[in-house]
């Protein structure tokens, strides 16, 4: 009976290639989607929770002392010894810092851009970082280095790296250290990400404490725990006894947390989590309506069969199973023929979404889990929505040769729209505010390269740089300076009456910073003309209503104000613009170099034979301003990925389901149409009878989901403190995109449809 069925349903589905390949061809695609997206979402969720205590490890904030509100991850090293020897609830605590500006050589290579670790022993008695090669017991230990799998491979390529001796190149000094263990790639992901780790005490000049992390007891409450440390008042803090609060976070939270912006530190912002499990479930139900209304189609084509089958004494249980066979196997194939284009797909999802996902994660638990409710759930859809119909029905019923209305398509369809209509206003309105990003004004020039100088011991020999980079050619202008308004200022506290104080953000240069920067001078003259002279911006005179500032006192110190700039981005969009003081330094830790043209590949060899002339020993890395600004926007290139992506996907899927429908009506009103043209009606009311009910459900479609767009995209855009304006064309050719896609997909039956004969569609009907 069971092999019966099934040459059934096979002859079935290849008497029927459109609605077969309509509805596989949606299948496929949406749990392609949905294999990858929930593998990655549950990547993603799941980080950090390999380690075996992960329950019990918590992060270590304090509330930021540069600001009446919000947490900073960073705590001092001294916390370390009072934590451990004050509170019994604690385990055992591991800091964590980074080690800039180091390089390791192998047998006279030197390799550069490493991410480098400072640790304790406590490191891997904390964290189960799995190793592959040596032992976690004394791997940190002073004069040591333990290597991730990755770096190993490019270090000593197959060769055994463990026993092995490699020179740690800092600025101010060579180490020579050796390989103690290899960590061992895991399928897992991790908030933390470093390509080697050394003891702390190597570089104890450099070690002042980071990041820190606190193994908690299995019968202690952090709750109980940080209101004993609060009670402390003579706890140690940056501001000194008593004055700071610590904060304790689960490890689990870590990578969601936005104050961890450490560059070896991982964050993904757990909203657009949300966003993709969402977009998740709208494909499922864009091809699920496909196959339910195709299905339902598929059907009807077929009400004569299963009447006779009816009538012939089939019972209704019997055709109750055999539609859901027949579903079954649409989804079953579908799902395998997936598996494969996911295995496939998987490279090119992690190069756009930056992702680290692998085939085997596909093999998860967790992940097995959802799929199989994502194939349950697509079955019960098809079930409730269209096998049951089909049994309810009686056998004379389905005799008879009128049409049986589809009671869900019009609604399905319209949803459908709904869905791919918001994500294509969604779509644009992102675009949009990325290209804002990318060529808004800043208020200072960001085609910038930014020079470090290898050692702070240089800083006095970066005025001679700046001297032979200021004689080439594609050279506009260089300056010393102390940071830059992207990501090189420093924030400074000031106080003021009453216990108040401020934080604006200190940098500046010498004499050529305005200048290469382009700011623009509103009043007053250059630092450098009055000793501890200082430029403010205008944010700050409006903040302390300061009227002909000139001459006054900056707020908060002895300094004086001899000019003011116009405001300026600081950090991003995303961001107010704060108060800013600009300093004069004759000597700094940085060039910035203002450059001709947009050629980098032709003027950063010229500058690199320049720092060669300075400092031959030294690697040449550089920062190119831009490329900073784009990185504090990460998380939203991220997002726009997801929703662009699948706002196509959405479409592509909504036309397959059209199209199928526009071929189900032209087959179905073929007689009909053939009885209009001898009647006399032209091909534009051909066009009208077939194109009329989807132009109405699809303009229905768009009109809901204009507020729908309207009010996603104005949330999103509150992340922003600089934003576009949801302007009304961005609607409109949200409307125009649909309306070709759709006219494309119906022109392909329409036109056709009017072509044919109509003595041949009324004689073959």
């Amino acid at each position: 009976m069971l092999r019966h069925n099934l040459k059934l349903i096979i002859r079935n589905l290849w008497a029927n290639k459109i609605y077969t390949s309509i509805i596989l061809l949606s299948l496929i695609v949406a749990f392609v989607c949905c294999n990858i997206l929930i593998s990655f979402l549950v990547y993603e969720t799941n980080t950090d929770k390999f380690h075996s205590k992960h329950e019990r490890i918590f992060q270590i904030f304090s509330n930021d002392p540069f600001g009446e509100s919000g947490r900073i991850a960073y705590i001092p090293k001294f916390l370390y010894d009072y934590l451990t020897n004050n509170y019994p609830e604690i385990a055992d605590v591991s800091q964590i810092g980074n080690l800039d500006k180091a390089s390791i050589e192998v047998e006279k290579t030197v390799f550069h851009d490493l991410n480098i670790l400072l640790a304790d022993e406590s490191f891997f008695s904390v964290f189960d970082f799995p190793i592959g090669q040596g032992t976690k017991s004394g791997g940190l230990s002073p004069g040591n280095i333990v290597l991730t799998q990755e770096k190993a491979a490019i270090l000593f390529g197959e060769s055994e790296a463990v026993g092995k001796s490699v020179s740690l190149i800092t600025p101010d000094t060579i180490q020579q250290m050796t390989v103690s263990a290899i960590t061992k790639k895991s399928s897992s992901n991790s908030h933390l990400s470093f390509d080697a780790l050394v003891h702390h005490s190597d570089f104890e000049n450099r070690w002042n404490g980071g990041p820190s992390y606190a193994l908690i007891t299995s019968n202690s409450s952090t709750e109980a725990l940080q209101s004993k440390i609060r009670a402390d008042t003579i706890r140690p803090g940056l501001l000194g006894p008593g004055k700071m609060d610590y904060f304790f976070e689960p490890l689990s939270n870590s990578y969601f947390t936005a104050e961890n912006k450490m560059k070896y530190m991982k964050t993904r912002n757990p909203t657009f989590l949300k966003v993709g499990y969402i977009v998740c479930g709208l494909i499922l139900f864009i091809a699920s309506f496909n196959f339910i209304n195709l299905f339902l189609l598929f059907w009807q084509d077929r009400r004569k069969e299963m009447g006779i089958k009816k009538t012939l004494g089939i019972t209704q249980k019997g055709l109750f199973y055999f539609s859901i066979a027949e579903a079954g196997f649409y989804i079953i194939t579908s799902f395998l023929l997936s598996l494969i284009i996911t295995l496939l797909t998987i490279p090119v999802f992690n190069s756009v979404f930056e992702a680290n996902l692998s085939p085997e994660y596909l093999l998860n638990i967790e992940v097995a889990s959802y799929i199989g409710l994502v194939i349950l759930f697509s079955a019960a859809l098809v079930v409730i929505f269209s096998v049951s119909k089909q049994w309810r029905m009686k056998p004379v019923n389905l005799m008879k040769n009128e049409s049986s209305k589809v009671t869900f398509s019009g609604f399905l369809f319209t949803f459908q729209f709904i869905i791919s209509i918001t994500l294509t206003i969604c779509s644009i309105s992102i675009i949009e505010q990325m290209n804002y990003i990318e060529n808004a004004p800043l208020g200072f020039n960001r085609k910038i390269i930014q020079l470090d100088t290898p050692d702070p011991k240089y800083s006095k020999v970066l005025p001679v740089l700046k001297q032979k980079i200021s004689q080439l050619p594609n050279v506009k202008s260089v300056t010393v300076s102390g940071g830059n308004p992207i990501s090189g200022n420093r924030m400074v506290r000031y106080e003021l009456e009453n216990e108040k104080f401020y934080t604006p953000f200190l940098f500046g240069g010498d004499e050529d910073f305005i200048e290469t920067l382009n700011l623009n001078l509103i009043e007053g003259s250059l630092p450098s003309a009055v000793r501890n002279g200082k430029l403010v911006n205008q944010k700050l005179i409006h903040q302390f209503d300061l009227s002909n500032p000139i001459g006054k006192k900056v707020p908060g110190t002895e300094d004086l104000i001899v000019g003011v700039v116009e405001d300026f981005t600081c950090g991003s969009f995303k961001e107010e613009i704060p108060p800013v003081i600009i300093a004069y330094y004759e000597d700094g830790p940085s060039l910035l170099i203002d450059y001709k043209g947009t050629n980098l590949g032709l003027i950063l060899p010229e500058i690199e034979t320049k720092w060669k002339e300075l400092f031959p020993d030294y690697f040449f890395s550089y920062i190119i301003l831009e490329e900073e600004l784009m990185k504090k926007y990460k998380e939203d290139t991220f997002f726009y990925n997801i929703i662009v992506t699948f706002a196509i996907i959405s479409m592509i899927l909504a036309s397959f389901g059209l199209f199928a429908l526009s071929w189900a009506v032209t087959q179905s009103r073929s007689k009909e149409m053939g009885i209009r043209k001898v009647l006399g009606a032209s091909t534009k009311d051909i066009v009208n009878l077939l194109t009329y009910a989807f132009s109405k459900r699809i303009l229905l479609a768009f009109i809901i989901a204009i507020p729908m767009g309207y009010y996603l995209m104005n949330q999103w855009l509150t992340r922003f403190a600089n934003r576009i304006d949801l302007s009304i064309w961005i609607f409109i050719l949200s409307g125009l995109i649909v309306i070709l896609i759709s006219v494309l997909t119906l022109s392909m039956q329409t036109i056709k449809a009017t072509r044919k004969n109509p003595i041949e569609e009324i004689s073959t009907e």
